[in-house]
């Protein structure tokens, strides 16, 4: 019996799967990044960075870089993904894919057409950032970095870093598929900017661009883009700048012709907003509030902060200023892109299920005429130490 069991046993393991079809690091491809652009002749270009596993660690050395590039085209995201077979030597591999960067032109056609392909392929990660930029990806994702051998890398800080200033809007393929596909809600995405300062290659994160359904339609600045972030509920850190009530009152001072005198740095600690739609009979508003603990990183007015005075001064000009913001991204939404990147719509349905369904194909028009509310708790915290 005992033997029976044996023989049993290792006639099994012939059963199980093997590495049979194993492939060796150096026979990969391994992609670090991925560029979408529309070609001028209507088709899908792909760019993809390849990390070159032969390749010493300092870059240059014996002639090999640690990445290299390769372009195609295709009818179809997938078709342009084969076509790259025809001049990579490797196998491509995507699963350690760092980040995608769609070009402006094929975002403004509709991003449709290439979700479909970054869901369904198995070895796309839908926790990949997805990024904008303005002109071609083909050109952030060739750039060359000084921060990183390899500048998807460089990317990826940055996206991790995001919540230092909160100024740029990180989505991984999961979140911006989500929002093209779903009701009272229109998609936002971080845009990342290639350039030179003095001499050097420089990437930043900074921005977004706005859509309506699945296209581009307008650009959102840093400031913007945090506003944004505040009604998401998605800042978790960076500075905000006021001027002190002098400086305010100063109008040449406000119009930032008399130097840097007369301002605030507040640093932000913890936050917690809310959209609340409020419906009264037929008319719906909406109540955005939120909570902000600030500690008081600089004065240039190198005025002593020591009463509850003196804090709720501070509080009062920490509390405007956030509004501030917060009501610039309201503005922009509703008066000039008539798209609501905000998801009042999805609050609405939410909580009211019925009105929205009775509401929702004319919430195009509703929209930029709905009024909303901003209310701010402000904190400031603490002061920091002059010594």
């Amino acid at each position: 019996m005992k033997r029976s069991v044996i023989l049993v046993s290792l006639f099994s393991l012939l059963l199980l799967p093997g590495c049979w079809d194993h492939r060796e690091l150096n026979e990969l491809g391994v992609v670090s990044a991925l560029g979408l652009d529309l070609s001028e002749q209507g088709k899908v270009q792909l760019t993809v960075q390849v990390i070159n596993p032969q390749a010493y660690t300092t870059k240059g050395e014996q002639g090999k870089t640690p990445t290299r590039t390769l372009t195609s085209e295709g009818e179809t995201l997938f078709d342009a993904v084969r076509a790259l077979m025809t001049k990579s030597g490797d196998r491509l591999f995507y699963p350690h894919n760092q980040v995608i960067v769609i070009g402006e032109d094929l975002a403004r056609a509709g991003v449709k057409p290439i979700l479909d392909f970054l869901e369904r392929d198995p070895e796309i990660r839908l926790f990949t950032w997805v990024l904008l930029t303005k002109g071609k990806a083909e050109e952030v994702v060739r750039a060359p970095s000084d921060e990183s051998l390899i500048s998807a890398m460089h990317m990826m800080l940055l996206v991790d870093d995001y919540d230092s200033a909160s100024k740029g809007i990180p989505r991984n393929i999961l979140e911006f598929a989500t929002m093209v596909y779903s009701e009272g809600i229109e998609p936002v995405l971080g845009k990342i900017e290639f350039y030179e300062e003095k001499g050097n290659p420089t990437y930043q994160l900074i921005g977004g661009g706005a859509f309506k359904e699945d296209k581009l339609i307008d650009w959102l600045d840093a400031g913007e883009a945090r506003g944004y972030l505040w009604v998401h509920n998605d800042v978790n850190g960076g500075i905000i700048t006021a001027y002190t009530k002098e400086g305010a009152e100063n109008q040449a001072q406000a119009d930032g012709s008399s130097g840097l005198g007369e301002r605030i740095s507040f640093e932000i600690i913890r936050t917690k907003s809310r959209v609340k739609p409020v419906l009264e009979g037929e008319k719906l508003s909406f109540v955005i509030d939120l909570d902000v603990t600030c500690n008081l990183g600089e004065r240039t007015d190198n005025k002593e902060t020591i009463t509850k005075e003196d804090f709720k001064e501070l509080e009062k000009i920490l509390s405007q200023a956030v509004i501030g913001e917060v009501q610039g991204i309201v503005d922009k939404a509703q008066k000039e892109l008539r798209s609501d990147i905000l998801g009042f719509g999805l609050t609405t349905k939410r909580k009211y299920p019925d009105y929205w369904n009775q509401h929702k194909e004319q919430w195009e028009e509703m929209f930029p005429e709905l009024e909303v509310e901003i209310l701010v708790k402000a904190v400031v915290d603490g002061q920091g130490t002059v010594r």
